[in-house]
């Protein structure tokens, strides 16, 4: 089983290379990432997996936000191009972290029946920095929690929701 990740990017040096070791190490295989208009240094450490032969790097130079259609690309090829049977769609700043095993092993356990499984994610705001080289996700030990009844989505403290898919060549994803 192949588990793609597509990841969308702009501005993002301080977590992308941290993000993308994390997932491959994590289970996933291969990443498809879209850059749009970096100017910090992701462009070139995407470029640098992209050389590595873990990455297929577009670039988008366009000012407008086209997430739903970026996104849907990226999974397209996903499953056309790099032989994916699963696609993990993913933001820089988003990690995907199974209570247990590795995402594939995660993935492997769906039954066929089921195309999409969703996934909670929840805010973990970094403490401030100290300085040094300490790594960002060693301050993000504090999970921000529902002080309000957990349904209320006008709040931060909702719990949202990211969905895996089994690749197909004609998936639309909405942001």
């Amino acid at each position: 089983m192949k588990v793609v990740m597509t990841l969308l990017a702009r501005d993002e040096a301080d977590v992308v290379d941290a993000q993308v070791a994390f997932h491959l190490h994590a289970g996933v295989d291969f990443v498809v990432a879209t850059d749009n208009r970096s100017e910090d240094g992701t462009t070139e450490i995407l470029e640098r997996y992209e050389r590595a032969g873990y990455l297929h790097l577009i670039h988008e130079a366009g000012d407008d936000m086209r997430q739903d259609e970026w996104v849907t690309r990226m999974a397209r090829l996903a499953a056309t191009d790099f032989g994916a049977d699963w696609v993990i769609n993913s933001d820089a700043d988003e990690f995907w972290w199974p209570r247990k095993g590795s995402l594939k092993d995660v993935l492997a356990l769906v039954p066929d029946r089921y195309g999409v499984v969703r996934g909670c994610w929840r805010h973990f705001p970094p403490r401030p920095s100290e300085g040094g080289d300490e790594l960002f996700a060693e301050r993000m030990t504090a999970r921000l929690c529902a002080p309000a009844h957990p349904g209320a989505k006008e709040t931060i403290f909702h719990a949202h929701q990211k969905v895996a898919h089994r690749a197909d060549p004609e998936i639309y994803v909405a942001a």
